[in-house]
């Protein structure tokens, strides 16, 4: 037959149950690595829509380039690009992260840069239209292309 744990060890227990649940709790955990932002079910379920169309006019889905660093040229109609964060977000406002590979690598405020140094092969380039605050739309305005590097 089991003891009964102390009083104090029982406190204890408890605040480390709780401590374990607040962390679990509190986002940025999830499958979208360190660069992706913290979020609760809560706010996304608040999170303004958008008008915005983006789109990759190059490099395009399948094509090949022969540079390593690849230029990258969007299309967005619908919103417009600002350089200022802000909580007072409008749903045709914001700014483009880029994700190569997988990876977060930058935040633009333009439509136009060139891609980071790429191996040659296969590689992803996604690309988002976020709102002022980081955070993304609901639904989310994003797009992708895969395309190589040629060696």
């Amino acid at each position: 037959m089991m003891q009964p744990l102390p009083r104090r060890l029982r406190a204890a227990v408890l605040l480390a149950a709780l401590a374990l649940a607040v962390a679990a709790c509190s986002g940025g955990g999830g499958d979208g690595g360190p660069d992706a932002p913290a979020t609760t079910a809560a706010a996304v379920a608040d999170r303004p829509s958008s008008p915005a169309k983006l789109t990759i006019e190059t490099p395009r889905q399948g094509q090949t380039v022969d540079q390593d660093r690849a230029q990258l040229i969007l299309a967005l109609d619908g919103g417009k690009i600002i350089n200022q964060t802000t909580t007072r977000i409008q749903g045709d406002e914001g700014h483009i992260h880029l994700h190569v590979d997988g990876k977060l690598v930058d935040m633009n405020y333009g439509l136009r840069q060139r891609l980071p140094q790429l191996p040659p092969g296969q590689h992803v380039v996604q690309v988002e239209f976020v709102a002022a605050d980081h955070a993304p739309f609901d639904p989310r305005v994003l797009t992708q292309a895969a395309f190589k590097v040629a060696g």
